[in-house]
């Protein structure tokens, strides 16, 4: 009896033992990386990365305050921001020339930040909002087939108007608040708003429902992003949110890369890459278009014209890199 109790006790130990090593970072890049862990639970770190996107090419002066950017057809579809014309512009992405204009005919630029697609729809985020007191924030909606494969078009658009569940104050303060947005991302079920935080260099994330109507963004996590984001989008493939943006003042531009995001538990976690040799430029779009491959698009800038560069994540992103 005395031999079965010790190894009823010991295979107690030895499974507790194991299930303690189930959770952990499972991440080879990170500092603390637990060759156990099967189940990451968010408390990866990281040293410091340098990375460098290459150059792909200049844009025309037609899209010269490009914002937000999505693959379509195999195109690069982009708008201008604030005071540009209601607009989508595919972009040829051998040549990057203008190759289609569509209208979005009963809608206005007030400040167009960011587009996504989930793959059905195409979102376009009016929500940009440098002195904090907007009230007619929006984002107009259409079915991605209406899109035509080539030659230009006029549209016509659902929207959804919104506000944020926790802004009381619409104070005018130019960049000088917490409740401007530029980017926006769109996963299977739900739309995400990332707010661009002039005074904190955080982001808190928005969820709403993918449908037209009035809104209440809301907020459903944030994180330290130590910068202004301005763009994001998501990959379903491989469930990864790549984000864009620069630090104030300093204009050094930086993506985080969000892997393994759990909608129902609104969980997120990943690493941020820094882009030092990028400074001075304006980066405000990026989107997936091939595996691990995003384009990442500037703005005219003091010190960059408008110009789109590639980035290729495969090294952090690929699941399969701890076998190689």
């Amino acid at each position: 009896m005395k031999h079965g109790l010790l190894l009823i006790a010991l295979l107690v130990v030895n499974m507790a033992t194991a299930f303690a090593q189930e959770e952990g970072c499972s991440d080879i890049f990170a500092t603390n990386y637990d060759a156990e862990a099967v189940i990451d639970d968010g408390s990866c770190a990281y040293s410091t990365v340098l990375f460098n996107p290459q150059f792909r090419s200049l844009l025309p002066q037609e899209v010269s305050e490009t914002s937000g950017i999505f693959f379509f057809n195999g195109r690069l579809w982009t708008h201008n921001d604030s005071g540009g014309k209601p607009i989508l512009y595919a972009l040829d992405t051998a040549t990057f020339e203008v190759v289609q204009r569509v209208t979005l005919k009963n809608a206005n630029n007030h400040d167009w930040e960011d587009v996504c697609c989930d793959g059905t729809t195409v979102f376009v985020s009016d929500c940009g909002n440098n002195k904090g007191n907007r009230k007619d924030l929006k984002i107009y909606l259409f079915p991605l087939s209406q899109l035509p494969a080539d030659g230009d078009a006029s549209i016509t658009v659902d929207s959804i108007m919104l506000t944020y569940a926790d802004q009381t104050i619409f104070e005018k303060r130019k960049q000088d608040n917490d409740y401007d947005c530029e980017a926006i991302f769109a996963t299977e079920r739900y739309l995400y708003l990332l707010s661009k935080n002039w005074v904190t260099a955080t982001t808190r994330m928005y969820r709403l429902e993918k449908h037209p109507g009035t809104q209440v963004a809301q907020v459903v996590n944030w994180f330290d992003s130590k910068g202004l984001i301005t763009g994001a989008d998501y990959n379903a493939e491989l469930n990864t949110i790549a984000i864009v943006g620069y630090v104030n003042k300093i204009w050094e531009p930086f993506i985080f890369l969000i892997y393994d995001f759990d909608e129902d538990a609104v969980t997120a976690h990943g690493r941020r890459l820094e882009m030092p040799n990028l400074m001075g430029a304006q980066t405000e779009g990026i989107c997936f278009y091939d595996g691990y491959k995003c384009f990442i698009s500037a703005e005219t800038s003091k010190v960059f014209t408008t110009r789109v560069f590639v980035a290729d994540f495969a090294k952090w992103l690929d699941k399969n890199r701890k076998k190689k």
